[in-house]
């Protein structure tokens, strides 16, 4: 018998599915797979939109087991639960963030840094990078982010090296499944970069919350994460693994879901 789904699962992206998640874990795990609405990018606010379909999708989960729900959110998905807890700390019990990117900018120099040694030639991919370097608008960035993604092993990166098995495993996903959606993650990040963040620290903390990192994560300075988290969320523990930016589809669920 399947156990009750007591955990929303909020994906990275903008723009990516958990595809990935089901295919690996199937329902072995009590975790609802939730696919982020793609639609919200007909909202003339997209990534408010779908904060709102989150806040919508964890309140039902709450409702059909009685009690607050839990959360797990990798990458940008993070932000999605922080503005979550902001708006409805009623409804999440417990939360876990993995690899949470907080400066998305920030993110995306590091990707575009790595893959210029890689490619030292790629003058592009460098002028776009100096660019945003100068300044940090979003125009800007979304010709960085186009630069970056125009590579077709940037996800390479994403992965450590013992985890060469699993990483081809998600490259055929990519090849074969609609795991992205690039015009899902244009849109929702250009409203995402106008979007005002909540205060921190946040008036109400969950009962618990941990952060796990991947050491080997190229889109983060791990120290810097935890120091902007924890401004969030003063109580929370701090964990690293090794391993790279998808940490969930890496390493053991016990390794990086500690339910106790």
């Amino acid at each position: 018998m399947e156990a009750p789904l007591s955990t929303l699962f909020l994906h990275g992206g903008p723009g990516l599915s958990a595809i990935a998640e089901r295919d690996l874990y199937g329902h072995t795990l009590p975790i609802h797979w939730w696919d982020q609405p793609r639609s919200v990018v007909l909202f003339s606010h997209p990534f408010e939109a779908l904060v709102e379909a989150a806040e919508d999708e964890v309140r039902m989960l709450a409702e059909s087991q009685g009690h607050p729900a839990d959360v797990i959110a990798h990458s940008f998905g993070a932000h999605l639960a922080l503005h979550l807890v902001a708006r409805a700390p009623q409804h999440v019990r417990k939360l876990w963030l993995l690899a949470p990117v907080y400066d998305i900018g920030a993110a995306f120099v590091r990707l575009g840094t790595r893959l210029l040694e890689i490619a030292p030639t790629s003058g592009p991919l460098l002028a776009a990078l100096e660019e945003f370097k100068a300044g940090s608008d979003h125009v800007r960035f979304s010709r960085l982010a186009s630069q970056v993604t125009s590579f077709a092993n940037f996800f390479d990166l994403y992965w450590s090296p013992t985890a060469d098995a699993r990483r081809r495993w998600y490259l055929d996903l990519v090849a074969h499944q609609n795991v992205v959606d690039p015009r899902a993650f244009e849109v929702i990040v250009q409203d995402f970069w106008a979007a005002q963040q909540p205060s921190s620290p946040l008036p109400t903390e969950p009962a618990s919350v941990q952060i796990v990192f991947g050491r080997l994560d190229p889109l983060i300075d791990i120290d810097t994460e935890r120091k902007t988290w924890m401004q969030y969320f003063p109580r929370a523990q701090c964990a690293e693994l090794d391993a790279g930016h998808f940490i969930h589809l890496e390493d053991a669920a016990a390794h990086w879901w500690n339910r106790n």
